[in-house]
């Protein structure tokens, strides 16, 4: 596991840690937001984790934007909009070679 411990107000630094963290994990598959943390999980569930980025940090919309998901800020940043206050954003939905084929 990645653990970010860098300010989480220092949007530009969080994105750069990203950056050069991501290429040790492979294909990023999920982002986990709750009021606790957030968390990127790639394909074998190795996880980088980002302590106390939640709802309401400005840097959180810089790494939404990095990974390049599709939000609105009114709804990210509600945490009532799930019972549970968790949102699960998808990241890449790449299929092998030849996995719609039928034999």
């Amino acid at each position: 596991m990645i653990v970010y411990t860098g300010p989480l107000d220092d949007a530009r630094q969080l994105v750069q840690f990203f950056r050069r963290e991501s290429g040790n994990m492979r294909s990023l598959r999920k982002l986990i937001v709750s009021r606790e943390k957030t968390v990127v999980r790639d394909i074998n569930g190795d996880e980088m984790e980002f302590p106390g980025l939640t709802y309401g940090n400005a840097a959180l919309e810089a790494l939404l934007e990095e990974l390049n998901v599709i939000f609105t800020p009114a709804m990210l940043h509600n945490a009532d909009a799930t019972p549970d206050g968790i949102k699960e954003f998808r990241l890449s939905a790449r299929h092998p070679w030849g996995h719609d084929r039928v034999m």
